[in-house]
């Protein structure tokens, strides 16, 4: 099953972007043109772990599909609950592990608003050493 036929290419393309900012903010960081206040980034990494935990709640949901009771014993019904378990559980493009994949790319880039912010601890330590030596 493709993620256009799981019903999820939207989904795929919304982490696609998602995993994309995180790639700009860590080059941004590593190249040493992106640092961040650290409240600013802190405020940035807690919204990503709030959108986790919101996250998470939805995959306990989703689960619930994995499992489809209720369409009868008849073969149309038997049929029709195994592709709402199949979009629910495919390893490639079920919404579970869509969902695992949003999480996990969230993750990554809380990680990088907090790398932002320590780069910006050094630059501000960095400036007021400069600072210092200038005044002396």
């Amino acid at each position: 099953m493709t993620s256009a036929e799981g019903g999820f290419a939207a989904a795929k393309e919304g982490l696609k972007a998602v995993s994309g900012q995180t790639q700009w903010i860590n080059s941004q960081v590593s190249a040493g043109k992106l640092a961040l206040d650290p409240e600013a980034a802190e405020k940035a990494a807690k919204r990503c772990e709030e959108e986790i935990r919101e996250l998470a709640r939805v995959f306990r949901d989703a689960r619930q599909i994995t499992r489809v009771h209720g369409l009868g014993d008849y073969p149309d019904g038997q049929q029709l609950a195994q592709r709402f378990q199949d979009k629910a559980s495919d390893p490639q493009a079920g919404a579970l592990k869509l969902v695992r994949d949003l999480q996990d790319e969230l993750k990554k880039q809380a990680d990088a608003f907090r790398e932002a912010a320590k780069d910006y601890r050094t630059t501000d330590e960095q400036n007021a050493d400069d600072l210092r030596r200038g005044m002396q």
